[in-house]
């Protein structure tokens, strides 16, 4: 393991009093690239941050994703918890993804920090799907004529930007090889709390971004369950989680069954086509939330005789 960036710096060593913001994408930047060449020989440590910054959410989102240890730096009593929990489960152990992050493909020989355009986009893989997190990280980098970082104010603003499927690197792994050839994916915006279908033939999903923001799409492989296939299902995750595809351990579907392991506590969150007939969790029935537009939710609870392990049936 080995750092894969500068320092976390909470404000700039210069005095610009908004370097508080712009200069939290350059500590990802450096980063992300830094990841091409290092994850061939170590795996990327994205440093700490602190949990009480302006920025914090931004920094726990990449952190989240980057398949690497997840620390903090702050001050005692110092701590945001309801942050700390959308990164940590109760026992300490993380939502992990099994590979490390990289920039997508469209990203490379771009700047992102300051040509007005560029969007960061970073892409990694959770056991039973991918992740790309995009960060609107414009606003600051290196002046090769002052040779220090600066801010590039007049690049602070919001961005446009897409994001496809196909920018995931499922080849990448052999666990997740074949999750490139699905047919049709969910893809779950972690922020804005939605669900889009999507084929490889599709478009793009387009956003504009806000600076210092972020989103993270989670693109799940869409299973056909049900006596005649004709339902679609794809467990999600956690929704309450950064890294939601992380809390799933094993997913297994037989005709007209799925059955699912998830570490953690709280929103449970998977797409249906149509309601499921039953649902039992750790094997008692209970109720269970569907909505039209495929959402089904169930709340879970951290049982710590079975390592915050809890099994889902879902009958269709």
């Amino acid at each position: 393991m080995g750092r894969a960036g500068d320092d976390f710096w909470f404000q700039d060593p210069n005095g610009d009093p908004m370097g508080v913001f712009w200069l939290q994408g350059v500590h990802m930047i450096h980063c992300s690239y830094n990841s091409l060449w290092m994850s061939q020989m170590i795996l990327p440590d994205w440093d700490m941050f602190q949990s009480n910054h302006v920025c914090a959410k931004f920094h726990a989102a990449s952190r989240a994703i980057c398949g690497g240890p997840i620390y903090l730096s702050d001050n005692v009593g110092s701590h945001d918890f309801d942050l700390i929990k959308k990164l940590v489960f109760p026992d300490g152990t993380i939502p992990k993804c099994i590979h490390f992050l990289l920039p997508t493909r469209d990203c490379l020989f771009k700047n992102p920090l300051f040509d007005h355009k560029t969007v960061l986009k970073i892409w990694n893989l959770n056991k039973y799907g991918g992740v790309i997190g995009t960060f609107n990280c414009q606003g600051a980098g290196w002046d090769p004529k002052e040779h220090r970082l600066r801010g590039y104010p007049e690049c602070y603003k919001p961005i446009d930007g897409s994001v496809h499927v196909s920018e995931v690197e499922w080849d990448q792994n052999e666990e997740t090889a074949s999750m490139g050839e699905a047919e049709e994916y969910v893809v779950y915006l972690n922020q804005a709390q939605e669900l889009f279908m999507m084929t490889p033939n599709s478009k793009p999903i387009e956003f504009t971004i806000q600076p210092s923001s972020f989103e993270i799409y989670s693109f799940v492989p869409v299973t056909k369950v049900g006596g005649t296939g004709s339902i679609k299902f794809a467990p999600i995750g956690l929704a309450n989680m950064l890294n939601s595809g992380g809390a799933i351990q094993q997913v297994e579907c037989v005709e007209g069954v799925a059955m699912i392991k998830v570490k953690g506590d709280g929103h449970f969150l998977a797409y249906s086509s149509e309601p499921p007939k039953k649902f039992q969790l750790n094997g008692s029935d209970v109720a269970f939330e569907w909505l039209p537009d495929g959402k089904l939710m169930v709340n879970l609870s951290w049982i710590q005789e079975a390592d915050g392990v809890s099994d889902l049936v879902i009958f269709f």
